[in-house]
């Protein structure tokens, strides 16, 4: 199926703090015709979600894993707890991290009691 056709319109919110990561994400979304809302933070994120429950503004929410302050795994357990909101998170594997930082996220993620999907 065409880029321009699948899912055209999904309104997805993307969490990305590191902005070159933030750009190529922002230009899939919009080759593939969604109506991404990215922001840097969770916090940021889920204080929209929370503003935007009743109206139901997003259908999917991309985040990030390894960020300052919430991480990705705390940011899906907030939005589980509080919405019903399909929640994909993102784990790149970059230089500048550990492998005990990618094996701690990894172990976090097959422990989680969330049905998310992770990539």
């Amino acid at each position: 199926m065409a880029a321009d056709t699948f899912l055209a319109g999904l309104r997805v919110l993307a969490i990305e703090d590191d902005h070159v990561c933030r750009k190529v994400l922002e230009r899939q979304l919009k080759y593939c015709n969604y109506n991404a809302t990215m922001v840097t933070n969770a916090q940021t994120a889920l204080d929209m979600l929370r503003e935007m429950k009743d109206g139901n503004q997003f259908d999917l929410v991309i985040s990030n894993v390894a960020m300052p302050n919430m991480d990705g795994f705390k940011l899906i357990e907030l939005i589980s707890l509080e919405m019903d909101l399909p929640v994909i998170t993102k784990a790149l594997a970059q230089t500048h991290f550990s492998h005990f930082h990618a094996w701690h996220s990894s172990d976090r993620a097959e422990n989680s009691n969330h049905e998310n999907l992770y990539y």
